[in-house]
This record gives C-alpha cells, sequence and structure tokens, in this order.
C-alpha cells in the first residue's frame, strides 16, 4: 500500500500516523507503548468503525460494522506487521464466523453487525480543547504546523462551530518543459 505520512508526533503520546490515501485506512504506531492502531473506513481514526490494535501481548479487533474485505485488509496488515498466524486467526475469528452465518442465511447485507454497539468518544488534543480553544488556535494558523491545522479543521467542523467546506482537489495543468 502506497502509505502517505499524516502526523509524525514527538509531544505527550509520540506516535506516527499513516494513511493510505487511496481508501480510508489508518494506521498508528504509538513508539513508547509498542502498540499499532489500525482504523478502516472513516477519513479520520477516530471516525473508522473497525479498529484494530496490536500489542507484543495482545491483539484486539472491534467493530460497529464490517464487511469481508475488512477481514482480508486486517488479515494482510497484520502478517506484515509480523503477528503470529494463531493470534491472527484469534483476533479475526468473530469477524469470520459472522460472515459464514451470513452466508448460510443467504444475507444480502454488505455490512454486518460488529461486536460493539459504538466507540468511546475521542480525548486527548484536540478533542480536548474548548471552542474558545479550539477556535483560538484556528485564528493562530501561523504557529500551527499544516498536520496540526488540518485536525483543529476537522474537529471545529465536527463541532458545527465553522462551516468550512472541504476542498476539492484540483487539477493543476500538466506542464512540460522542452529546450530548443
Amino acid at each position: 500500500m502506497p502509505w502517505k505520512i499524516v502526523n509524525l508526533d514527538y509531544n505527550e503520546r509520540p506516535h506516527l500516523h499513516l494513511k493510505d490515501p487511496n481508501a480510508p485506512i489508518h494506521l498508528r504506531s504509538y513508539f513508547e507503548e509498542k502498540r499499532v492502531e489500525i482504523g478502516l473506513g472513516g477519513d479520520e481514526p477516530d471516525t473508522c468503525f473497525v479498529r484494530a490494535s496490536v500489542t507484543p501481548d495482545d491483539v484486539i479487533v472491534q467493530a460497529t460494522k464490517f464487511e469481508e474485505l475488512h477481514v482480508q485488509i486486517l488479515q494482510s496488515i497484520f502478517a506484515s506487521l509480523d503477528v503470529e498466524p494463531q493470534e491472527r486467526t484469534n483476533a479475526l475469528a468473530w469477524m469470520k464466523e459472522r460472515i459464514d452465518a451470513a452466508r448460510k442465511e443467504g444475507s444480502p447485507e454488505r455490512f454486518l453487525p460488529g461486536n460493539i454497539d459504538a466507540f468511546p468518544p475521542p480525548t486527548g488534543w484536540p478533542y480536548d480543547l474548548t471552542d474558545e480553544a479550539l477556535l483560538d488556535s484556528l485564528r493562530d494558523n501561523e504557529a500551527v504546523p499544516s498536520t496540526r491545522l488540518r485536525a483543529l479543521r476537522s474537529e471545529a467542523r465536527r463541532r458545527n462551530l465553522i462551516d468550512e467546506p472541504v476542498p476539492a482537489r484540483r487539477r493543476e495543468p500538466e506542464v512540460v518543459h522542452r529546450r530548443s
């Protein structure tokens, strides 16, 4: 997968956030905690409806809903993280059981119910900022790195504090320089 670095943060919880630019797939590595979090299905990790956590001791997969493609993606990511085959099998067992049951029933549903109803609300920066502090940070965008500015804008939109449309990608004309 062609991963793109979204954020490399060395502050309170040092971590690296990678995203697949072609799909809603996120990978966050927390260095001190020796923890990797995987999020599928959302534009931001905290909006993903399929989430997995890999530590040296455990592999946990939770979802509010999922589809068979998510199981395949998780299997691939777990293999690339060198998760033991038995740990992969155990972590994904509940998803595979639900897929098999849906096939037997002939269910036409693309998405299957997950193993939890909802994820807890996100905490930490920028979620713990007050509305006023969030808007102040947006006003002082000279001092804020672009990756943090994106996170601030996203949180402000989620709270309906700004009504800023997401800009469409502009296609720039291709410029070719030829020497005579």
